[in-house]
């Protein structure tokens, strides 16, 4: 054991860390949630959210906002690509493929194709119960088409029709649905004189025109299960399930009491279920089903983490409990698929984003004729132990024990395993666990 009270200026995170080999049994799973080291992707001011990623051929690209979180006071955005699957990143073309947005991400077709949805506009939230709603310009929405990864673009207009009832539509959210028919489908949220709600858009001619398909909820209805609905930004996120039916998660809030709420239609979006609390909180959910049949989901809130959630049998029907990514983050984060067990995220914080690779799959055992790691110290946030002999990797899990001072509300929850790229007996944790609190280690 070794006792360490850093200063929370001193930016380290950790104040007492606990060797220990062997998998304790409170932390014992039949699947593995393993972790890359943090990559960061991009550092620089006017950063709000953790960007899209989107594999695009042989490239890895990312879309990121990089003006101020003020929901179309200011626009703006950037880009970076990685060839190597998100370990190293460099940066690409400002205001691309779409100039001037506000929000801009690229989702890729079954067809490999690349399309990139802007949003120029976006209404005036103290006007959110005007009547009759706000009218959105022409140029509010952006597509463009990529047929080459991304080399070109072929950009149009899109627009988005929007019921009286229902009002105007305050935001297109990621990501785009491709039906058997070819209909595109997309979430989005609307404002209206008579409230807020979750919908489901539709369009029959690849994007350009889209309309209202489904309610999918709305405030009253959550409220009626007990959710707590502190936000008009209902942001939703969409998958499909391994059961053939359509799952949408909902944001509620914006604090670990906000539960999200999770939503089912069995006829493909054109109606949907009574709402369902779910026993966790977040914003701005990723939900995708992975080729392996698993339902993953991944949240984060400013001082309660960014997690990632499971349903092993793909219908969204039961959660794992949470695997903490990292504990310094915002809460946009942005997530793809990247491979039949394997996901990319983006987080952001501290005008930055980090990458990190995660691989889910059964749980592998550590050799046994390893000798244990000694000599654990932590320095300025690097890890440090005596190497193994013939040990070709480690995997380190933190393990919260006592949030520090500034986190009194951050929920313990347990982390997932980072393992390290290669046999070097150390690991940087700077930029991801609480400050000034009490974490184990499991070597």
């Amino acid at each position: 054991m070794i006792l360490y009270r850093p200063a929370l200026t001193e930016c380290l995170p950790v104040s007492l860390l606990v060797a220990c080999t062997g998998l304790c049994s409170a932390m014992a799973a039949e699947l593995d949630v393993m972790v890359t080291p943090r990559t960061t992707v991009v550092a620089r001011d006017g950063i709000t959210g953790g960007g899209h990623p989107v594999g695009a051929g042989e490239r890895t690209l990312l879309l990121y906002a990089n003006h101020k979180d003020d929901f179309g006071g200011s626009f703006g955005t950037a880009s970076a690509f990685s060839t190597d699957d998100g370990l190293t990143w460099e940066q690409g073309s400002e205001e691309w493929p779409l100039p001037k947005m506000i929000a801009l991400w690229v989702d890729r077709l079954a067809s490999g194709d690349l399309v990139a949805l802007g949003i120029h506009w976006v209404p005036d939230p103290k006007r959110r119960r005007e009547s009759p709603p706000q009218t959105p310009p022409a140029d509010a929405y952006q597509i463009a088409v990529s047929k080459d990864h991304g080399l070109s673009w072929t950009a149009m207009e899109m627009v988005i029709d929007c019921p009286p009832e229902i009002g105007v539509v305050a935001r297109p959210l990621p990501h785009i649905l491709e039906t058997k028919d070819g209909d595109w489908l997309m979430p989005a949220y609307a404002w209206s004189k008579r409230g807020n709600s979750a919908v489901l858009l539709q369009s029959k001619d690849h994007g350009r025109h889209w309309r209202v398909r489904s309610v999918v909820t709305t405030p009253t209805a959550m409220a009626k299960i007990g959710a707590r609905v502190s936000t008009p930004w209902l942001e939703t996120a969409i998958s499909p399930t391994s059961d053939g039916a359509l799952l949408a998660i909902v944001r509620t809030g914006s604090n670990a009491k906000s539960s999200l709420v999770s939503v089912r239609s069995t006829d493909h979006g054109r109606t949907w279920g009574e709402p369902e609390k779910l026993p966790f909180a977040g914003k701005f959910p990723g939900l995708n089903l992975l080729p392996n049949g698993m339902l993953t989901l991944v949240t984060a809130l400013t001082k309660n983490h960014c997690r990632l959630y499971l349903s092993e049998d793909g219908t969204g029907r039961t959660w794992s409990p949470a695997h903490v990514i990292s504990s310094l983050t915002g809460g946009n984060i942005g997530v793809t698929i990247a491979g039949p067990n394997e996901l990319l995220i983006t987080t952001p914080a501290n005008r930055r984003i980090d990458a990190w690779s995660v691989r889910i799959g059964p749980r592998a055992e550590p050799a046994p004729d390893l000798a244990p790691p000694t000599n654990i110290v932590m320095r300025k946030g690097i890890l440090i132990w005596t190497a193994s002999a013939n040990a070709t990797a480690y995997r380190v899990t933190p393990i919260l024990i006592k949030p520090g001072p500034l986190y009194e509300e951050t929920e313990i929850l347990p982390y997932a395993t980072t393992q390290t790229r290669d046999a070097q007996p150390r690991l940087e944790l700077r930029r991801q666990l609480l400050l000034g609190s009490v974490y184990a280690f499991e070597i």
